[in-house]
């Protein structure tokens, strides 16, 4: 996964779309995924398309979310996930769930990408996350 270990952090590469979104190769319960790391989703979320490949077990959440984009139509709560980004296995990780369809055709006009889903600020200030944009790395804290 190219990951470097430097001073109680570990850091990946990212992707810079043409969209300026930043894509990082992930795994989500032990399988690949493409996952935009996002500094101002409170959540970090995943495709309901995406709920089979990824054995994501959803339960109905009932409160009112949406996106920079739109209001979200349902929205499902997943507990117990594990996401490895940069190298370490997060796990126990409560994810939020919503069809993302329209992030994924919004990319499509201009990228050949699928987005699995987003990385959001629960993850990056819980690991003290880094984003350099020079290096094109997500830094995380490992020791917590």
């Amino acid at each position: 996964m190219g990951v470097e270990k430097r001073n109680n952090y570990q850091s990946k590469k990212f992707e810079i779309l043409k969209s300026g979104h930043l894509v990082a190769d992930s795994l989500v319960n032990g399988v690949s995924a493409k996952l935009i790391i996002d500094t101002g989703a409170s959540n970090s979320c995943i495709d309901s398309n995406s709920v089979e490949k990824f054995k994501i077990k959803i339960e109905n959440y009932d409160e009112q979310a949406s996106s920079a984009t739109e209001k979200i139509k349902k929205m499902y709560i997943s507990k117990e996930n594990s996401i490895d980004i940069v190298g370490f296995s997060i796990e126990n990780l409560k994810l939020f769930v919503f069809d993302m369809n329209h992030i994924n055709e919004t990319l499509k006009e201009n990228e050949s990408i699928k987005i699995h889903g987003i990385i959001g600020n629960d993850i990056m200030s819980k690991h003290e996350a880094i984003v350099s944009f020079s290096e094109k790395k997500i830094y995380l804290k490992l020791d917590l």
